[in-house]
């Protein structure tokens, strides 16, 4: 479990992280609460904001208050854990929640749904030409096209619309279950953590997770996630650590994104989800932006996502995302101003 006096360190690395991120609630007495129920109710508050965006946003700042205490506790040097790679996750998800996009969705929709409906209106014109006698067989597939390029572009704008709001829902719904699960999960590690990581502390930990697979509502995944979390924590070898760490991460991803599979099948509609991986997805780290319709840079093997909708396509470019960047300086990014995250941190009623 690693030498006494570096773990003592690592201890108090823990409790300075913590005590930097002056973990309370704003107007609440909160003496006598443990770690874990200070964030867990920072948590909940978050969640619980009517405003989509903002709540958005407070999720997405906590995420990042979250990577810092770990990153604190488990040794930076190790590398991002899941929470720095979530802000970024969650800031992009923060774009369909404001329905920033949906002029771009709407323009898609449009010339999708269009596009079949000229194909549509073509074979109708065909049928409706040689039924009526009109003769001229390339006048009525023009016609007919032309009328079903029309219908099928307004009704493409009306489902993008509509889906759009739907989608904002989803992906608020999938941001607020992350953070719920995971973030309720860390805030016990981090009391693990800050607590010297004993044998008692550890198997008390992995008592509160339930046993059995994702699949089932068990959490069999984390608890994999969260000894790899420990082998890096006990680890004096940097390589070691950051081995540990992206086992960890992908873990928990993996775990994540299986539940969250119908929210994000059900925020893309299923004709447009080939055309929407191709033009308009794409993944933030920082200032760098990659589409997620292309290979990531300096892997040899393909990565490019198809249709994101498909688990399988996201979780290979996810897995090799985390492993080519986990070096990466911006990962652990702020992704707000100092100015923003004060106001963020008033709008939030609990902050950690």
């Amino acid at each position: 479990m690693g030498h006494p006096q570096i773990m003592a360190g690592k201890r108090l690395g823990v409790k300075r992280g913590l005590s930097g991120l002056c973990l309370g609630v704003a107007g609440r007495d909160t003496h006598g609460m443990t770690t874990s129920e200070r964030w867990i109710r920072a948590v909940e508050e978050a969640c619980a904001e009517p405003d989509r965006a903002r709540c958005n946003q407070l999720i997405t700042r906590l995420h990042y208050l979250l990577s810092e205490a770990l990153a604190d506790g488990l040794g930076r040097e190790g590398g991002p854990n899941f929470h720095s790679w979530a802000v970024w996750g969650s800031r992009k998800a923060g774009v369909t929640i404001r329905q920033e996009d949906l002029d771009i969705a709407v323009s898609i929709a449009a010339l999708a749904v269009g596009v079949v409906g000229s194909v549509i209106g073509v074979a109708a014109g065909f049928a409706a030409g040689r039924w009526l006698g009109w003769g001229a067989d390339f006048f009525a597939a023009a016609t007919g096209a032309v009328i079903g390029s029309m219908i099928g572009g307004l009704t493409g704008r009306l489902i993008a619309i509509y889906r759009r709001g739907k989608a904002s829902k989803l992906m608020l719904r999938g941001n607020q279950i992350v953070i719920q699960e995971i973030g309720g999960q860390s805030a016990r590690f981090l009391e693990l953590l800050e607590n010297g990581a004993t044998s008692e502390g550890r198997d008390a930990f992995f008592a509160g997770l339930r046993s059995g697979p994702t699949e089932k509502h068990g959490q069999d995944r984390l608890a994999t996630a969260f000894r790899s979390y420990l082998e890096a924590f006990d680890a004096n070898d940097v390589e070691l650590k950051r081995a540990a760490m992206i086992a960890g991460n992908c873990e928990i991803v993996y775990h994540e994104h299986i539940r969250l599979e119908p929210y994000i099948r059900g925020a893309m509609p299923s004709i447009l989800r080939r055309c929407a991986t191709q033009r308009w997805m794409s993944y933030t780290i920082g200032e760098r932006v990659l589409a997620v319709c292309e290979d990531l840079p300096g892997i040899a093997t393909p990565t490019a996502a198809r249709n994101w909708a498909k688990f399988e396509e996201r979780m290979h470019y996810v897995f090799a995302l985390f492993r080519r960047f986990h070096n990466a300086p911006e990962v652990f990014a702020n992704p707000y101003t100092e100015m923003e995250m004060v106001q963020l941190g008033e709008q939030g009623r609990s902050l950690v």
